[in-house]
């Protein structure tokens, strides 16, 4: 054999880095380079007992697994224990697929049951005695069965309690791929486009967040935009208005599909429901009304605080909503009768809600951020600062909340610490209400209008300002993300909507959605009489006590 010739030193171990690639060649069926790499390498993939151990799993030799446990590192009895309910658990479950019931029973009995302390998962494995067929027991077990990959899963699950030098973990080049490419996007500013699994360049993202250029401009109020949400299925954008209306617009070509009118007040906040089915629209007028979005018809009108209702969230069940407002009254409410639930609270300003954490945060007219438990309305503690609370934004995963402050502040509370961690400037604020919003892939970014009418995008993490985007001739009153959309709307006082795509849309869409969005807009433009006034009304919700 030629002596070999190494092209650079590398600070890495050869012998791992082969490995590595005896794995990558295996798992992809490459056999013969395999056997030729170990020939010229000098190195193995697997020793002896592990090769023997792997093969014995996967055929299902359950004694021979049990053998070789203590020649492979698993002799620890905690660890040898939790290797053992693994193996006999699976045993168990074939013996039950192919109707051993006896067989089955007396592992459970004399094995399993000494293996763990864990009665809840012995209950629950006792109850798949009763399934009367193997398609059942599968079912019930969320289990493939021994000819599916239950083997290969067992495999994985065992190599957590074995050394790696002499078992190499799963998959472990592409995970050190995907740990890479995860890398590049967290490092990458201005991460619009999900990173694809292209090994050969680094994952760079374009220099801007959203294109130069507007998707489209909506013309439909006749009085200033403040509110703005997209439904959660992406398929709607619905816009409230100083001009007591609602609007529903089609999210596929951006066409108005109902105006919502009824209310005698300025409609000043909107909840849509989880399923994208019904709207939730709060007034001025101290009601709540409840439109279907497929009929645009109002379903019900919910009269009960005596001053404006400030906010309005669904809760998690589609039947109960909840409702802040001026006259210091929170209120539950069911879609199918009334007020089913009240507590005293300060003047509320704005509400957000975490399901996941079972929080429910209220900002006062102050400086305060009142924090209840959701499920009694129990008041926890509170959150301040330093000047008045304009309005409130909650993070995807609800650990994060934004603070928009009448001082031109925005701040990042960690909910989790209770701590402010995250301070973001440059925009306009006074003393009117802007509603700021996470945005991106992930919430990468804190968006938020200024009263000069332009947009500021931030990268959360690092609190750097990446866009200062031009869009409006008046104040921008509120944002609002989605993910399924690909799009960021800004509602303002020159009576009109912006809708900015994002890059992640898939090309071809985004081109047709141009398209009808452009044509949209000239009809619109046609068509509409808009009446230009210069007034500059202070929100009428954002009262001093």
């Amino acid at each position: 054999q030629a002596p070999r010739t190494c092209l650079r030193e590398s600070p890495y171990s050869e012998e791992q880095v082969v490995r590595l690639i005896m794995q990558e060649l295996h798992d992809r069926g490459f056999a013969d380079t395999l056997s030729l790499l170990e020939k010229e390498s000098g190195f193995t993939l697997e020793d002896e007992p592990i090769a023997r151990f792997r093969a014995s799993i996967l055929a299902g030799n359950w004694s021979e697994v049990e053998q070789t446990l203590s020649s492979i590192g698993i002799d620890c009895e905690d660890t040898r224990n939790a290797a053992l309910f693994a193996i006999k658990k699976q045993q168990f479950l074939e013996l039950l697929e192919e109707r051993k019931l006896k067989q089955a029973l007396l592992i459970l009995q004399n094995e399993l049951s000494t293996l763990t302390q864990d009665i809840p998962q012995l209950h629950r494995l006792s109850s798949l005695l009763m399934c009367p067929s193997p398609e059942e027991l599968r079912a019930a077990a969320s289990w493939d069965g021994s000819e599916g990959r239950s083997r290969f899963h067992v495999l994985e699950s065992l190599q957590s309690y074995i050394s790696p030098g002499k078992m190499v973990p799963v998959h472990r080049m592409e995970t050190l791929f995907d740990q890479a490419i995860e890398w590049q996007s967290e490092v990458c500013e201005r991460h619009v486009v999900p990173a694809d699994h292209d090994l050969y360049a680094d994952h760079v993202c374009a220099s801007s967040v959203f294109p130069p250029e507007l998707l489209i401009t909506l013309r439909g109020h006749t009085d200033e935009v403040w509110y703005v949400a997209f439904s959660p299925d992406g398929r709607y954008l619905a816009s409230a208005s100083r001009d007591k209306t609602c609007i529903l617009w089609s999210t596929k070509d951006y066409s108005l599909v109902y105006k919502l009118e009824g209310h005698d007040g300025e409609v000043s906040y909107l909840s849509w429901s989880p399923n994208s089915k019904y709207l939730l629209s709060a007034s001025t007028d101290k009601t709540i009304r409840l439109w279907e979005v497929a009929s645009g018809e109002c379903k019900r009108t919910f009269a009960g605080h005596e001053e404006t209702v400030s906010s309005c969230k669904w809760l998690d069940d589609e039947e109960r909503f909840i409702t802040g407002s001026m006259d210091q009254k929170i209120l539950i409410w069911s879609t199918k009768s009334n007020i089913i639930k009240q507590i005293s609270s300060p003047r509320v300003h704005d509400m957000v809600i975490s399901l996941e954490s079972g929080l429910l945060l209220a900002a006062d007219n102050r400086t305060s951020i009142h924090v209840y438990d959701l499920s009694t309305l129990t008041f926890l503690y509170k959150l301040e600062e330093p000047t008045a609370i304009m309005s409130l934004a909650l993070s995807s995963n609800s650990r994060y909340c934004l603070t928009e402050l009448r001082n031109g502040s925005l701040h990042m509370w960690d909910l989790e610490t209770r701590t402010r961690v995250r301070d973001f400037s440059g925009h306009i604020q006074g003393s009117y209400v802007i509603r700021c919003t996470f945005a991106g892939l992930e919430d990468r970014f804190v968006a938020t209008g200024s009263e000069d009418g332009t947009l500021f995008v931030w990268n959360r993490k690092t609190g750097r300002l990446l866009e200062r985007l031009k869009s409006h001739t008046k104040s921008i009153n509120g944002c609002a993300w989605s993910d399924k959309a690909a799009a960021l709307a800004t509602a303002a006082d020159d009576k009109t909507i912006c809708i900015w795509p994002a890059y992640h849309g898939a090309p071809s869409d985004m081109q047709s959605k141009n398209a009808a969005a452009s044509q949209q807009q000239n009809e619109s433009s046609s068509s509409a009489s808009l009446a230009d006034g210069d007034d500059r009304s202070m929100i009428s919700n954002v009262a001093d006590a």
